[in-house]
C-alpha cells in the first residue's frame, strides 16, 4: 500500500468516526454518555470543568471521536466523588476494554502500545506481590528458625514436635525457593515487555501522525496560540506546542522555536519535545537551531532530552550526526556525549557507550565535557582511573589519555597543596595489580609528556614509593624515563635520582 493510500484511509477512517459509523467508538460514546448522565450537568459546564473545547466533549460523549485515556479517567474520577463511593472495578475494566476494542480498530499501532504497557503494569504487579511473599516467607522462617533453636535444648521430650517443626520448614525453604523463582521469572517478563514497549514507542515516534492533514497554516496557528495564552488555557496551548514539536515540518518547529523567544515564552519544554518526539534523522538536523542560542536554559534542556535518548546502539549515529550538522568545534557532540555518559550507572557502561560513540572516527577535536565528567569519576573511582583503563584495553588510547590528562592536572601551581597528589595515590592504590600495569602502561604511552611528568611527579609528592617504583620501571621498559622533565619539582628530582641509584642507573 502506498503512502497515499494510507493517509487516504486514515483520513477515510478519521471521517468515519466523526459520523459515528465506528460501531465501536459509538459504543464508547454510549458507555461514557452513561457516566456523564450521572453528573446531572451541561456539557458545557463539564467542559469548562475539565478546560475542553464544548464540541470535543460533544464527540467524545456522542461516539464521534474516540475519546483519550485522560479524559475518560478523569471523567470516572468526577462521578466517583459526586456519588461519593468508588465505582466497581468490573464497571471501571468494561470502560478501559470498550476504549481498547474502539483502540484497535483506529489506530492498531496504538492500540498494541496500549496492550504491553497494560501487560508491563500487570507483570509488575506480579513482581511487586512476589517481593512482598518473600519478605514474609523470610519473616517466617526465621521465626520457625527460632522455634527450632529453642525446642532443640530439650530434644528428647520434645523430638515429634521438632520433627513436625523441621518438615514445616523445609517446606517454607520449598515456598521461598519457590517465590524467588516466580520474582525471577515476573522480573525478565517485565524486562522483555519494557523493551517491546520502548521499540513500539520508538518505532511510532518515526511515523508522521494521521492528522497532518488537519494542521492549521503556522500565522493561524502562532494567532491560536496566542489567544490561548491570553485566555490562560494554559494547558490546551501546551498540548498544541508539543504535538506542533512532533507533527509539523522541520522548518516550521524551527520558526516556532524563534517565535517563542521572540514572544519572551520559554522554549524549553518545546525544544525537549522536539528532541524527544522526533525522528532522530530530525533531531540531529535541527541541532544548529539549537546551538544559535549559545548557553541557555533552551539548549541545557534540548541537550539532556537527546542525551536521553543516546543508548549503544545509536551512540556512532548521534556523535556523528551532530558533528556533521555543523555544530561549532564538535561543541554539541561532546555535550551530548558527556550528558549520557553522566546518566550511566558504572564504569564499564560508561566505556562501552563512549567507545560505541567513537567507533571509526579519529579523536575528535575537542572533547572536553567527556573528558571532565569521565575525570570526575565515581565515588569509588574519584579519578577517573578505572575509565581510563577500561578505555585503553578498548583501543580509545587517544580519549583515555584525554581523560588521564584532565585527572592528572597541568598546572604546577597546584603542586602547593598535596591534597590531590594523596588523592591520586589513594586511588592508584585502590586498583588491583592488573589495573595499576594496565594504567602505568598508558602514561607511559602518553606523546603529551608534561601530563606524563605531572602524573609521576604527584606520585612522588604523594610519597608512594612502591608505586613510583614500579612507575619508573615500567617507563624504564618503554624507554620513556628520559622524557620526564625532572625540574618540574625538586621532590620529583630527587625521587629519580634515589631511584637510580638504588638501582645503580
Amino acid at each position: 500500500m502506498t503512502e497515499v493510500a494510507r493517509r487516504q484511509g486514515a483520513q477515510g477512517k478519521a471521517s468515519g468516526i466523526e459520523r459515528g459509523e465506528v460501531p465501536e467508538v459509538a459504543a464508547l460514546g454510549t458507555v461514557l454518555t452513561g457516566l456523564f448522565t450521572r453528573l446531572g450537568i451541561p456539557q458545557s459546564q463539564y467542559a469548562h470543568r475539565v478546560h475542553l473545547d464544548k464540541s470535543a466533549v460533544s464527540r467524545y460523549l456522542s461516539g464521534r471521536r474516540l475519546a483519550p485515556q485522560e479524559f475518560i479517567d478523569r471523567l470516572v474520577r468526577e462521578v466517583e466523588e459526586h456519588v461519593g463511593a468508588p465505582l466497581q472495578l468490573e464497571a471501571k475494566e468494561a470502560v478501559r476494554g470498550q476504549r481498547l476494542e474502539a483502540l484497535r480498530v483506529c489506530n492498531p499501532a496504538e492500540f498494541q502500545l496500549e496492550s504491553l504497557r497494560g501487560e508491563l503494569a500487570r507483570s509488575r504487579r506480579d513482581a511487586e506481590r512476589a517481593h512482598r511473599n518473600i519478605e514474609a516467607l523470610h519473616a517466617l522462617l526465621e521465626r520457625k528458625e527460632a522455634e527450632v533453636r529453642d525446642v532443640s535444648d530439650d530434644l528428647a521430650r520434645l523430638r515429634l514436635d521438632w520433627g513436625a517443626e523441621r518438615a514445616a520448614l523445609d517446606r517454607l525453604r520449598q515456598d521461598l525457593q519457590d517465590a524467588e523463582h516466580l520474582r525471577t521469572e515476573a522480573e525478565r517478563e517485565s524486562r522483555e515487555l519494557r523493551d517491546q514497549v520502548l521499540r513500539l514507542e520508538e518505532e511510532l515516534s518515526r511515523r508522521r501522525p494521521a492528522t497532518a492533514s488537519d494542521d492549521v497554516p503556522l500565522e493561524l496557528f502562532k494567532s491560536q496560540l496566542m489567544w490561548m495564552w491570553d485566555e490562560e488555557d494554559l494547558p490546551e496551548a501546551a498540548r498544541d506546542l508539543t504535538e506542533a514539536a512532533w507533527s509539523r515540518p522541520l522548518e516550521e518547529v524551527a520558526e516556532l522555536l524563534r517565535w517563542l523567544l521572540e514572544c519572551g515564552e520559554a522554549p524549553e519544554t518545546f525544544a525537549a519535545d522536539v528532541a524527544r518526539l522526533r525522528p532522530l534523522d530530525d533531531v540531529l538536523a535541527f541541532a544548529p537551531e539549537v546551538v544559535r542560542l549559545g548557553r541557555t536554559r533552551t539548549r541545557e534542556s534540548w541537550t539532556a532530552a537527546v542525551a536521553a535518548r543516546v543508548t549503544r546502539r545509536n551512540a556512532a549515529v548521534v556523535f556523528q550526526g551532530l558533528r556533521d550538522a555543523g555544530t561549532r568545534f564538535d561543541s554539541e557532540a561532546d555535550r551530548v556525549l558527556a550528558e549520557a555518559v553522566r546518566r550511566v550507572r558504572s564504569d564499564a557502561e560508561a566505556v562501552t557507550l563512549v567507545t560505541a560513540a567513537l567507533a571509526g572516527t579519529a579523536t575528535p577535536a575537542r572533547l572536553t565535557r567527556l573528558a571532565e565528567q569521565l575525570a570526575n569519576g565515581s565515588r569509588l573511582d574519584r579519578f577517573g582511573l578505572r575509565v581510563s583503563i577500561g578505555l585503553a584495553e578498548a583501543g580509545r588510547f587517544d580519549v583515555a589519555a584525554l581523560v588521564l590528562a584532565t585527572a592528572a592536572g597541568r598546572a604546577p601551581d597546584r603542586l602547593g597543596d598535596n591534597i590531590d597528589a594523596l588523592r591520586l595515590g589513594r586511588a592508584v592504590r585502590e586498583l588491583d595489580d592488573t589495573g595499576i600495569d594496565a594504567l602505568f602502561d598508558l602514561v607511559a604511552w602518553l606523546d603529551d609528556t608534561t601530563v606524563m611528568t605531572t602524573f609521576t611527579g604527584r606520585l612522588a609528592h604523594a610519597d608512594e614509593t612502591a608505586l613510583l617504583d614500579r612507575l619508573l620501571t615500567t617507563l624504564v621498559k618503554h624507554g620513556r624515563l628520559e622524557l620526564l622533565d625532572l625540574q618540574w619539582s625538586p621532590t620529583l628530582k630527587r625521587a629519580v635520582r634515589d631511584w637510580r641509584r638504588s638501582r645503580r642507573q
